[in-house]
């Protein structure tokens, strides 16, 4: 059964909670656990629609795992999250910065950074609200992968032709960012954005990918990670940074030039 995560760090967490999948699946599931490991057999193999069909017929006894797991499928289904992209990403470590542009990358070479997308995410971030006080860190760590998965989609939507997230797809003058952020101005195709959308609003998502979008994406991934975690290790630190060195309200161009430092952008 689905363990709520604990404060031993993301790696183990990562490993805990993608091991729910590792699951045989029954031809003719009857019942609430019959039914919870076919649909884990199912998320294993990929098989979405099998999942999602699987989870659906669980109990109200289950809905807790129903929702986290229904949204992973959701996000699997979607090509924009996967504990195995996530994994692959970290490498042999706990992450860094370059952890969330590998993601953006993976993202943007499967077509998948799209406005539909995001507004699905924000379902899922929604959705995993609903999760149980008796489970809280679940819920924050469900709403933290929401949360930090639509930021890589948005920043999925300023790599460039070749596939690769470099600091000219970030800002005009990588080298004039670099030593002031005054001279970070925006690239034609990722602007920075109106109004700051909340991603427990339904209809802030569906617009021109923005910086606005990626910081409030950010901004929510660390509120969920104090929640969940006492850590702030790997790539949970580099986010950290992120918002430490450019707090949500400070300028674009701040922002803009910790993307390239802290993310390693060149």
């Amino acid at each position: 059964m689905m363990k709520t995560p604990s404060n031993s760090g993301l790696l183990l967490l990562l490993v805990t909670l993608s091991g729910c999948n590792l699951y045989g699946g029954l031809s003719s599931p009857s019942n609430d656990e019959q039914h919870l490991d076919a649909a884990r057999a199912c998320l294993d193999r990929n098989d979405f629609p099998c999942a999602l069909e699987h989870y659906q017929a669980l109990s109200d006894s289950y809905a807790d795992i129903r929702i986290n797991e229904t949204s992973l499928a959701r996000l699997g289904q979607a090509r924009v999250f996967s504990f195995s992209d996530l994994i692959s990403a970290l490498g042999t470590s706990l992450g860094n910065g370059r952890t969330l542009s590998s993601m953006a990358e993976l993202i943007a070479g499967r077509n998948v950074a799209t406005a539909a997308n995001r507004v699905l995410i924000q379902e899922t971030y929604a959705s995993n609200g609903t999760i149980s006080n008796a489970n809280p860190k679940l819920r924050a760590f469900s709403q933290f992968l929401s949360s930090i998965t639509m930021f890589n989609t948005v920043l999925a939507q300023a790599v460039g032709a070749d596939g690769v997230l470099s600091a000219s797809d970030i800002v005009t003058d990588p080298t004039a960012c670099a030593g002031d952020a005054l001279q970070c101005v925006a690239t034609a195709g990722f602007p920075d954005g109106g109004t700051t959308p909340d991603l427990t609003a339904p209809g802030d998502w569906d617009g021109t990918a923005s910086l606005n979008m990626l910081w409030s994406a950010l901004d929510t991934a660390e509120q969920r990670i104090g929640e969940f975690t006492g850590n702030q290790t790997g790539i949970l630190s580099s986010i950290n940074e992120l918002l430490t060195q450019a707090p949500p309200g400070a300028g674009s161009g701040l922002k803009r030039q910790q993307l390239i430092l802290i993310l390693g952008l060149q």
